[in-house]
């Protein structure tokens, strides 16, 4: 707040009355239009002795006080509304009345599908001013139809015969008209093989698109205002892909800029705006996956089983930080691409070459590709008459996971690291176990969160600078997450329950506020579930 002595300020001799300078010389603020004519930094108010403004003081006990609390805030509300209209038809049965396969009768579906999907928000005039968040939320609405056509089939070809405990195989396909990015095909196709009861192995092979949604496509600009690490500065110009440093000079010699000294100017956040893109077009995946599934009668209460995928992604709908956006724009073949197009540099000036704007919207990347496994166990067994136990691990190993911003350009391998290209870690081992035991009314459940250690930067930030930082913290710790919770059955209507997470208060690691973990620390709950009445 922008308050002063009223004496010192009208007569140069302090009288401890602390006042609004607006209130004492309504010239005081510049106008400068935010988003719309009209608006302007004063806000809601005008400037002069009866605006009504109150200093606000954030020091000392008491304070700030409770006019001043009520002067800066406000009670803002936002209306959405969503609307969905669906018409579907589909007709399933098998061909039992022609013919019979040995594994059994063949089944099928067929269908149809209209589906309308609409949105519309509209912000509280105060946010739609800029008054509430620092930057302008404008209303947005859209709307898309699609129609569609589906079918399926399911053929058995053995079951219940020596080596053959069950043979199978499927298919489907689905055609769809989107009012947006016109037609597409989705298909897939699948098949088990279980030799015996015990063992079965599982295989699919699938093509599917994604269209863009309502938001991806339509969002207003909004405004926004994030920090930028030049990676044009020349101390970043060689931690990017072997294409940066040619890329910076041509963006930075347009500018005005010698690429040689260059140095970022910004020392605060940088305005942009985040919109939608309404040419997006559909995301297309090819999924393959194979794997096994084990329930060993030796052992019953016991299921396992182990799935290895790869998906490559094409024409993915991503929307990148403001920070992956300027690396991008210089880490492609060249600078004539769908990033740099998204960043503005000043021309000419004592801050030439400086980025002063930028525009967040998803776009239609080249492709991402992932490979791993992925595995599960479950165990339930009874002990004694009174106890059961159950287990539960479920983890992954992730072999590959990269990026190609636009053809041609470096692949972005992002396996490990802690902020990958989707914003959030990427780990090499993955894995949550539950342990639960019960005994009567009473439960006991324990349960472990890992991740393995990950790269704190990209490797396009290190690539060519082997001390960008200590070694010591290029990698964040592990996650080690335990947790633990008792409830108790007091009757068939009342349970009480208490837990505590993150028991042994991990940290997150140095600079870092969420990763491996939440800052939040230790914390414990208690409480109650009461059942009034039986519903039917």
């Amino acid at each position: 707040m922008d308050a002063v002595d009223e004496g010192q300020f009208l007569t140069g001799t302090p009288n401890g009355n602390i006042v609004c300078r607006s209130n004492l010389d309504p010239t005081a603020l510049p106008f400068q239009p935010l988003a719309s004519p009209g608006i302007n930094n004063f806000g809601s108010f005008t400037p002069g002795p009866n605006s009504g403004c109150v200093p606000l003081n954030p020091f000392g006990e008491g304070s700030p006080s409770q006019q001043a609390i009520d002067w800066v805030t406000l009670t803002s509300i936002a209306r959405d509304k969503l609307t969905q209209h669906v018409v579907s038809g589909s007709v399933s049965g098998d061909l039992g009345g022609l013919f019979s396969l040995p594994g059994g009768d063949v089944g099928y579906a067929i269908g149809a599908e209209y589906r309308r999907e609409g949105s519309k928000s509209t912000p509280d005039p105060a946010d739609t001013a800029g008054f509430t968040f620092n930057n302008v939320l404008l209303p947005s609405k859209g709307h898309y139809d699609v129609w569609e056509i589906f079918g399926e089939i399911n053929v058995p070809l053995l079951k219940d015969r020596p080596f053959a405990e069950e043979l199978s195989f499927g298919g489907a396909v689905r055609y769809s008209d989107y009012s947006t990015v016109g037609s597409t095909w989705t298909w897939k196709v699948d098949g088990v093989y279980a030799p015996i009861r015990d063992v079965r192995f599982r295989a699919t092979y699938a093509e599917a698109v994604r269209a863009p949604n309502i938001s991806e496509l339509f969002d207003p600009a909004n405004q926004t205002f994030l920090f930028i690490d030049d990676p044009c500065d020349v101390n970043n110009v060689n931690n990017g892909a072997s294409t940066r440093r040619a890329n910076c000079a041509a963006l930075l010699t347009a500018a005005g800029a010698d690429p040689n000294t260059f140095r970022d100017p910004n020392s605060a956040s940088i305005p942009g705006v985040q919109t939608g893109n309404p040419d997006l077009t559909e995301e297309t995946a090819k999924t393959t996956t194979a794997g096994i599934v084990l329930q060993p009668r030796f052992l019953p209460g016991l299921t396992a089983s182990v799935d290895w995928y790869n998906i490559k992604l094409k024409s993915a709908i991503t929307t990148v930080t403001a920070q992956r956006l300027a690396d991008l724009c210089v880490d492609q073949a060249t600078i004539d691409n769908q990033f740099c197009a998204n960043i503005t540099r000043q021309v000419g000036g004592a801050n030439a070459g400086g980025i002063t704007g930028f525009t967040l919207l998803p776009q239609n990347v080249a492709n991402f590709h992932t490979r791993g496994v992925d595995f599960t166990v479950n165990y339930q067994f009874a002990v004694g008459e009174a106890d059961r136990i159950a287990l539960n691990l479920v983890g992954g190993y992730l072999d590959k996971l990269t990026f190609i911003g636009s053809p041609g350009a470096d692949p972005s391998n992002d396996r490990n690291v802690a902020q990958s290209v989707n914003g959030g870690p990427a780990p090499k081992w993955l894995l949550n176990f539950d342990a639960t035991w019960k005994h009567g009314p009473l439960t006991v459940n324990y349960g472990f969160n890992y991740f393995g250690k990950t790269l704190r930067f990209l490797r396009s930030t290190t690539t060519g600078d082997d001390d960008y930082v200590e070694k010591k913290y290029f990698h964040l710790k592990s996650k080690q997450e335990h947790e633990i919770q008792l409830s108790y059955d007091i009757n068939e209507r009342f349970n009480v329950y208490f837990g505590v997470n993150n028991l042994f208060d991990q940290k997150p690691d140095f600079a870092e506020v969420f990763l491996p973990i939440s800052g939040v620390g230790r914390y414990f709950y208690a409480g109650a579930k009461v059942k009034l009445a039986d519903i039917f």
